[in-house]
């Protein structure tokens, strides 16, 4: 059967996949573009199968943003050539358009996220074909969103090495929200959490879990410290102390001033602008990290 350029360029445009990749396809189909589709599909599903062993800590991390939510996200491949890929890159940037469109509650929801812009497959499909265009191992691995209300609340965000760490940072104040002294602050504060990875915004946000395992930690250091059983319990005090110093957001000394803490640095915006700010929460995502 003979397959004409207009049924190669429609298989293109749902697929994404080269012309010589869809015109066999719809050779082998004997032009049933359904079926073209479907065995490009089960093709990329081989390939993907076949490197689902493949390390994968290259790619990206990405923010998309609105006024009331942002959104972090990290696709992941084998190797940085293929993050550097045309066509990873193009479904990297349709993902964030879709992603902020649909805003969906989890990365399940997000995969199975269907849309004409990745040729009306899901986004999940649409890794799957990807895997099989470039046989290379791809994940769309994390997903986030953080949502706000425009009338108190603000998100700031942070990327870093081009895509190696992505930050969103929400900050609540009573007014200046939109003052050059809060986008400031709020850089500072997305640029804190990149650099400094904090696990929580205070000593009352981190796990009791986290806390009774530091405990038990340092505990045994004072038991085994050869120092008098009356002092123990300053010394798990003193190291506790420390780890919140170095754990939580607004205890950390400030990267471009280590002598004040993140407190300190809202208080001056806090005096600069007459406003009253809370950190609210933040997400940090690094490439490749583990969660």
């Amino acid at each position: 059967m003979e397959i004409n350029a207009s049924q190669v360029k429609e298989l293109r445009e749902k697929t994404g996949l080269g012309m010589m990749i869809c015109k066999q396809a719809l050779i082998d189909a004997n032009g049933d573009m359904a079926l073209a589709m479907e065995n490009l599909r089960k093709q990329g599903q081989t390939t993907a199968a076949k490197r689902a062993g493949k390390a994968v800590k290259e790619g990206i991390v990405t923010i998309v943003s609105e006024p009331a939510c942002s959104i972090v996200y990290e696709v992941n491949s084998e190797t940085d050539f293929v993050a550097r890929n045309d066509d990873f890159i193009d479904f990297v940037k349709k993902l964030g358009t879709l992603l902020i469109e649909n805003k969906p509650s989890n990365l399940d929801a997000a995969k199975a996220i269907q849309s004409p812009l990745i040729g009306d497959v899901s986004v999940e499909n649409r890794v799957t074909e990807l895997i099989g265009k470039i046989g290379e191992n791809i994940t769309f691995r994390r997903y986030a969103k953080i949502d706000a209300n425009i009338q108190n609340e603000r998100i700031f965000s942070y990327l870093h090495g081009n895509g190696k760490i992505g930050v969103l940072v929400k900050l609540q104040a009573d007014k200046e929200l939109d003052s050059p002294a809060m986008a400031a602050l709020g850089k500072d504060l997305a640029m804190q959490v990149a650099a400094a990875s904090p696990i929580a915004v205070d000593r009352d946000s981190v796990s009791p879990e986290v806390i009774a395992k530091e405990k038990e930690i340092y505990n045994t250091q004072a038991q085994t410290s050869g120092k008098p059983e009356k002092i123990w319990d300053k010394i798990v005090e003193g190291k506790l102390a420390k780890f919140f110093q170095e754990f939580t957001l607004l205890e950390q000394g400030f990267i471009k001033n280590p002598d004040i803490s993140i407190i300190d640095r809202i208080k001056e915006t806090e005096k600069e602008t007459g406003a009253k700010v809370k950190v609210l929460s933040f997400i940090r995502f690094e490439l490749g990290a583990e969660e």
